[in-house]
């Protein structure tokens, strides 16, 4: 006669299974946590409080991601702390490495990858705007965004951006950056300007007129207004320009 096996007699042979499974598993970790190995955990944390300090002088907040190690390395526990330093390829910002290293009693270096987060307010547009628009202080804001992923360029003040003219339309919510307005030009043609010649203690100043648009250091022509001879000049700042 075939005995069929009453559920609670099922029950206690599944509880009794899985408190094996469950003690072998815990053994098993157990097992392998050498107290003469570096952990993972104070590696991952030395570089975290080392990238913690480096960015101490950003005034943005900041997020660290550590990258988990391979569960295979294994090094040797350190009897000193450890070291961590910047390898030449570090960075201030987004994907970057730590390296880190230990003495005694068998010295071993290990290069961590991490990533830094920087969020930082940035000008935004709070409406679509057309072409040709000049922007006013209601057409834009402050929002917190990734700076990492702003490669384009930013800005961080509203000041910046009020009053320039858009070089292309922009959506609502996407970030002013520098290649979408208008160039503002320190110096326009036809303005005066005062031409500064001569070199060492002994220097002129005259009046002329620019005779072509121009930023710092960009060379153009402008006019002497008293001898009307036409000059090659470097441009030094508004109003500004010097005869090389």
């Amino acid at each position: 006669m075939k005995t069929i096996p009453s559920d609670n007699t099922f029950r206690w042979s599944t509880l009794t299974l899985l408190t094996i499974l469950l003690w072998s598993f815990s053994h098993a970790s157990l097992a392998s946590i050498d107290p003469k190995q570096q952990s993972h955990a104070s590696i991952q944390d030395a570089v975290r409080t080392f990238l913690l300090h480096q960015t101490t002088d950003l005034p943005q907040k900041i997020t660290i991601e550590v990258a988990r190690l391979d569960h295979r390395l294994r090094l040797s526990l350190c009897d000193e702390g450890l070291e961590t330093f910047n390898p030449p390829s570090a960075k201030k910002q987004g994907k970057t490495t730590v390296g880190v290293r230990c003495a005694k009693p068998k010295p071993w270096t290990l290069y961590v990858s991490a990533n830094i987060g920087v969020t930082g307010r940035v000008v935004a547009a709070k409406r679509d705007m057309p072409r040709g628009q000049a922007i006013t202080l209601d057409d834009v804001e402050l929002v917190e965004r990734d700076l990492n992923h702003q490669l384009r360029g930013h800005f961080d003040s509203l000041d910046q951006v009020v009053g320039r003219t858009l070089k292309r339309s922009i959506r609502r919510d996407r970030v002013v950056t520098p290649n979408l307005l208008v160039v503002n030009k320190t110096i326009k043609r036809g303005e005066e300007v005062t031409i500064l010649a001569g070199n060492g203690s002994i220097q002129v100043r005259v009046k002329g007129r620019a005779l072509s648009n121009g930023n710092p250091g960009d060379l153009i022509k402008v006019q002497n207004l008293a001898s009307k001879k036409k000059l090659e000049v470097r441009i030094l700042s508004v109003g500004l320009v010097k005869a090389d």
